[in-house]
């Protein structure tokens, strides 16, 4: 009941040990099941074995190629003897874009019972929505513009005739389809853009969306674009080089079980009710789900209400660090309170380190080579370099916990009382900038307490210096046959014949070697040695 008669050249192809669908038929009506492909040469995946990459177990001269690798064999085969050459199918429908509405772009052809379907002259573009007081619909069918004559009359501009303008407009995605365009050149008044602007500024770096777009905006605006490049308009194919999607937001929406005569539709589990009604009902006739936040299901939180109870830093920061871009969270007010509880700590102690402050410590930081100051250079130049790279590559959570343990360091340091005002002052001024893109508003009222003026969005991002990154010491892990035996503490750098002796010497070592013979030692500089033996 699966196969489609309709679709493809009508020959069927069954492939019951790697497709969940086959598996089931060829199983229940005992059909044999041949292995093709599986994660090794052995072939002992459990069926059906669906995984994206794999490697071939038939035929005989085939076994361990990797499938793509026996995709492009094949391909090359099948064009070698004429039998076969490669296409991709598309699966294209026509799309209408007109609309029988007043809101919309017009669209700028004439109708003339001589000449047909005209297309307005450039020098007359673009064409104009009149200014109307009611854009009701007609009830004929036809858009409101059909009832204005001023605006639907007009002349032929090929013959001088009587002509109609068209009164359908287009759709929303006609220019929601390339506004990105239109972006990179918004005030050219002879042209959508220029072409100068528009190879300067695109592709777009990235695009951030719902999966939902995927076939939406997104497919509209490459769809756009590759009729564009095919016309000469644009020189690149696709508009948008990245493509992030990031994770809903989801709320305890309640339900209630079904009641006599009540039925549920397919896939439902219950009848949504709001949250009063879940109050007053009996607590076993209740139950929750987590779901995305809409207003049909009554389970939103609207921003304003966060912001009003918690505070717009203290949401934002609990939204980025709940969980990576793309994953889905749960909304909970109690980790909203340890956003909150964050951004106490932060206060806290750059408050505490206010009169230890030095404008000129950029002047003196680099001269001090106390212990104490080299180990709180090193926690900020590397929090420095973690949220930077973090915030590239769209991983807030993990740059929020950087934050996090580098704020912890400098507290420790400033109750320690070992570390200069100027290391204590660096490290202060460069927390300050790093929290500024989660909390803002934080950010900005310390950066106006330690006497700084303007916005913290106006200064320079703060840039590690590679040479507070080394560390004094390193901590390198021991391993006989993979397993760990021992940890090594040495100096960055330590040259491979000095590690492999000083592991062979550990006692700890010796006894897991119990008198067999080392075939060799792999060393990972800075991290690992690995002592293999036979």
């Amino acid at each position: 009941d699966y196969v489609l008669m309709g679709y493809g050249t009508g020959a069927i192809m069954a492939v019951p040990a790697h497709d969940e669908r086959d598996f089931e038929f060829a199983s229940s009506n005992r059909l044999e099941i041949r292995r093709v492909v599986g994660s090794a040469a052995d072939g002992e995946d459990e069926l059906p074995f669906v995984a994206e990459e794999g490697m071939m177990l038939f035929p005989e001269d085939w076994v361990g190629v990797p499938c793509e690798e026996a995709k492009a064999r094949l391909y090359r085969m099948l064009e070698e003897r004429g039998t076969g050459e490669r296409k991709v199918n598309y699966r294209l429908r026509d799309w209408l874009i007109s609309r029988q509405r007043y809101w919309g772009s017009p669209i700028p052809v004439v109708h003339c019972e001589s000449c047909g379907i005209v297309p307005v002259p450039e020098k007359d573009l673009p064409v104009l929505l009149p200014e109307v007081e009611r854009y009701q619909p007609t009830g004929t069918g036809e858009s409101p513009l059909a009832e204005i004559p001023e605006w639907v009359n007009t002349t032929c501009p090929q013959c001088g005739g009587p002509a109609r303008r068209e009164t359908d407009t287009m759709g929303g995605f006609a220019c929601s389809s390339w506004y990105f365009l239109r972006f990179c050149d918004p005030h050219n008044e002879h042209e959508p853009f220029s072409k100068e602007k528009i190879e300067y500024w695109m592709p777009v770096d990235t695009y951030v969306g719902g999966a939902e777009h995927a076939v939406m905006h997104l497919l509209y605006a490459r769809f756009w674009t590759k009729v564009l490049y095919d016309e000469g308009l644009v020189p690149f194919v696709e508009p948008f080089a990245v493509l992030r999607n990031q994770g809903m937001l989801l709320a305890p929406t309640p339900y209630r079980k079904p009641r006599e005569g009540e039925t549920l539709r397919v896939g439902e589990e219950g009848i949504l009710i709001s949250q009063e009604e879940a109050q007053q009902l009996p607590g076993d006739e209740v139950f929750y789900k987590w779901e995305k936040m809409s207003k049909s299901k009554g389970n939103v939180v609207t921003p304003d209400e966060a912001v009003e109870k918690y505070g717009a830093d203290a949401l934002r920061v609990y939204e980025l660090f709940e969980a990576p871009f793309e994953q889905a969270i749960q909304w909970s007010e109690e980790r909203v309170q340890g956003a909150i509880r964050f951004l106490h700590r932060v206060f806290r102690v750059l408050s505490e380190l206010r009169p230890r402050y030095v404008e000129n410590w950029r002047d003196v930081v680099g001269a001090s080579s106390a212990p104490a100051d080299r180990a709180l250079r090193r926690a900020t130049h590397t929090a420095i370099r973690k949220v930077s790279e973090d915030i590239e590559r769209f991983a807030f959570n993990t740059a929020v916990a950087a934050l996090m343990e580098f704020t912890n360091a400098l507290t420790d340091a400033a109750l320690n009382g070992e570390a200069s005002d100027a290391a204590l002052s660096e490290a202060a001024e460069t927390l300050i900038l790093l929290l500024s893109p989660f909390a803002p508003h934080t950010a900005d009222e310390v950066w106006s307490a330690y006497g700084k003026s303007g916005f913290t969005l106006e200064q320079r991002f703060p840039v590690a210096d590679e040479r507070c990154l080394e560390a004094d010491e390193v901590r390198i892990v021991v391993q006989v046959n993979g397993k760990v035996r021992d940890t090594l503490v040495v100096k960055p750098g330590t040259p491979q014949p000095v590690l492999e002796e000083q592991a062979l010497a550990s006692e700890k070592v010796k006894r897991a070697l119990d008198g067999k013979e080392v075939s060799r030692v792999v060393v990972v500089p800075d991290r690992l040695i690995n002592v293999v033996v036979k």
